[in-house]
């Protein structure tokens, strides 16, 4: 029979010879025996846990009943079967007492080798069906929470895959908990982005702890709880006694929300979503006492659920907030190839930027090249008095400031913490806490031309990451297509109203054109008309002046004057048209004779130079010599020079 089959038999007996007996008997049965003649020394081998204890009443230092009650008082040796064995105590109330201290069975000397095997085999086969019926018992029972767990694992994972309420899966996480681990307090805590080096660690289900507990409990370093030390160690923190366990080091807040609450013993488990750490599941027991690898197992199993439920809800989040971004750009897009002002579009975009980034404010600045500087366009604060003080800064020259540097060198500039930054403007703001952050994006048009800046302003707020810089990117496109679409509709609308005066202006001169041709015409028609006209009172001005010198009767004078006056009035009245219409003429020239026209103007004015003339004794002769080519002219003026001269010849 192999070593590890023998059964191993503990002898405690004074006597040596009865000592001596019983190891010769039951190692002849095949047990493996060990014996000491003390109790204390039994007490001691009983330590090493043998499958049987064969005890003497008496002896010499403690007596046999003292030792069994020591032995079916510890955990480790209760379940050991003890035959006891007296010569001197036999009557049945000492057998009765024996049973009652814990023996498992009681014989009196003198035994036979044959019955105490026979005892001993029987306690030992009894034994191990006890040990076969406690561990069925325990692996039923172990089943039960076993298939207690998966239940409530399966519990949780339908309502992690249900729901999209985070709080609601996190508490029944937390209650779960509570009912598998046998725990009164249980909590879920979150890691949040906060500053270095210290995140804010925000606990979000709480069970079993005070209703301002999650309020007040903020870890204030790694080594502050249990928690911070999980999460960033990331693996699963306990600890017997956390206000004794020199391994922390609690910051006074904290040691002062324990005590108040009044637990001791705390596991901290890690929610892990692949590399990223979320938060972790913490287990609080009142009792000091260490947690069992399977309190950390079990734990393990929540907290990957946990984690699972957050991971989900940050999933769904980020969808959301993609689904609301290409909304709120798609309704960008139609306010800018809409009808929409520009002024109108630059307001929704810094809307957008503020909803969608959680930007205390935005500004959208817009290039004046003219003035060299840049002028808000558009703004949004969601702080009224934010927006007030702000608006104290309308313009920025280029290269001024943050806005002014991102408009000069071309390139996005992103601070997380402004106090670090003396560009920044508006120093008071920073020094009062209204804002932190700063995000500044050029807007580019196609033509790689910078037209002006995306501003935004935030609180206290984790590092810009890549997803927000390129949202902000997007949002400051939108701003440039809308500051180029403006000026396009600016340059378009002032071609539109020059073209518009232009065609006024052209219609005007089309009428005023077709007014001076008709004057012209007109003043042509009463040159013309008057140079005739004039002609023939030339004539008759000449013949009746002729005749009141050959005359000599009263009533033919009277006649022949008021002929002569008329004459004379409608000479007047021709030469004044003439001189009204001589700046309108603009008839053609035409082929001339000199000597006909000297011919006509000679024979017309005849009664001036000769019958006038002859009057006062004096006698002109006019003749017409020589040959002159023709030339290019209007007859009618000619004669009229040629008439004046002869004219004032004569009255000269």
């Amino acid at each position: 029979m192999p070593d590890r089959d023998v059964p191993r038999v503990l002898v405690i007996d004074d006597d040596v010879r009865v000592r001596h007996f019983l190891t010769t008997a039951l190692g002849a049965a095949g047990f493996a025996v060990t014996a000491t003649g003390t109790g204390e020394e039994g007490l001691r081998l009983a330590a090493s846990r043998p499958e049987l204890v064969v005890l003497d009443v008496e002896l010499p230092d403690l007596s046999g009943r003292e030792v069994c009650r020591r032995l079916k008082a510890a955990e480790d040796t209760a379940t050991i079967p003890v035959l006891m064995l007296s010569g001197v105590f036999t009557a049945a109330v000492d057998r009765s007492e024996a049973l009652e201290d814990g023996s498992d069975a009681y014989l009196t000397k003198p035994v036979t080798s044959r019955e105490l095997v026979a005892m001993a085999r029987a306690l030992l086969r009894t034994a191990r069906a006890e040990r076969r019926s406690h561990e069925h018992q325990r692996a039923a029972e172990e089943l039960r929470r076993r298939v207690a767990q998966s239940k409530a694992m399966v519990d949780v994972a339908r309502s992690i895959t249900a729901s999209l309420d985070l709080q609601g899966v996190l508490d029944r996480i937390v209650d779960e908990a509570c009912l598998l681990l046998g725990a009164r307090r249980v909590a879920i805590a979150v890691l949040e982005a906060g500053a270095e080096p210290m995140p804010i660690i925000r606990f979000r289900a709480v069970r079993g702890l005070s209703p301002g507990f999650a309020q007040r409990l903020r870890p204030l370093s790694w080594r502050d709880g249990t928690t911070p030390i999980a999460i960033r160690e990331r693996r699963p923190i306990w600890t017997a006694d956390i206000l004794t366990d020199r391994a922390l080091e609690l910051t006074p807040p904290t040691r002062a929300i324990i005590e108040a609450e009044g637990y001791r013993a705390v596991l901290s488990v890690p929610l892990l979503a692949g590399e990223r750490v979320l938060g972790a599941i913490v287990v609080y027991r009142d009792l000091v006492g260490p947690f069992s690898e399977d309190d950390i197992d079990i734990t393990q199993v929540f907290a990957a659920q946990a984690a699972v439920a957050l991971e989900n809800a940050d999933l769904y989040r980020r969808a959301s907030e993609r689904a609301e971004k290409l909304t709120t750009l798609s309704a960008l897009t139609r306010l800018i190839t809409g009808a929409a002002s520009s002024r109108e579009v630059f307001g929704a975009v810094a809307e957008a930027a503020v909803r969608l980034l959680a930007a205390r404010a935005s500004q959208v600045w817009v290039d004046d090249p003219t003035n060299a500087m840049l002028r808000i366009e558009g703004t949004v604060s969601v702080d009224p008095t934010l927006a007030e003080r702000l608006g104290k800064f309308r313009i920025m020259p280029h290269g001024d400031g943050l806005t002014g540097a991102v408009f000069a060198t071309r390139t996005p500039i992103f601070v997380r913490d402004l106090r670090s930054d003396p560009r920044f403007r508006a120093q008071a703001l920073v020094e009062e806490g209204a804002v932190r952050a700063y995000a500044g994006i050029p807007l580019v048009a196609a033509e790689g031309v910078v037209v002006g800046v995306l501003s935004l302003l935030f609180g206290e707020r984790g590092d810009f990451t890549d997803e927000e810089k390129d949202l902000v990117r997007l949002l400051a496109d939108q701003a440039a297509i809308a500051i180029v679409q403006a000026q396009l509709y600016g340059e378009a609308e002032g071609r539109r109203r020059r073209a518009e005066a232009t065609a006024d202006n052209l219609e005007r001169s089309q009428g005023q054109l077709v007014k001076t041709e008709r004057l012209r015409a007109l003043g042509e028609m009463a040159a013309g008309v008057a140079h005739d006209f004039n002609n023939l009172l030339s004539v008759i001005l000449g013949r009746a002046e002729l005749m009141l010198r050959r005359v000599r009767e009263p009533s033919m004078i009277r006649d022949l004057e008021a002929v002569r006056r008329a004459a004379q009035d409608g000479a007047d009245t021709v030469r004044r048209i003439q001189e009204f219409t001589r700046t309108r003429r603009t008839r053609s020239f035409e082929r001339v004779d000199l000597a006909d026209v000297a011919r006509e103007v000679v024979e017309l004015t005849r009664p001036r130079w000769e019958v006038e003339a002859q009057s006062r004794g004096v006698r002109y002769e006019f003749t017409v010599e020589g040959l002159a080519p023709p030339v290019a002219g209007r007859p009618e003026e000619l004669r009229e020079v040629l008439t004046n001269l002869i004219t004032n010849a004569v009255d000269a």
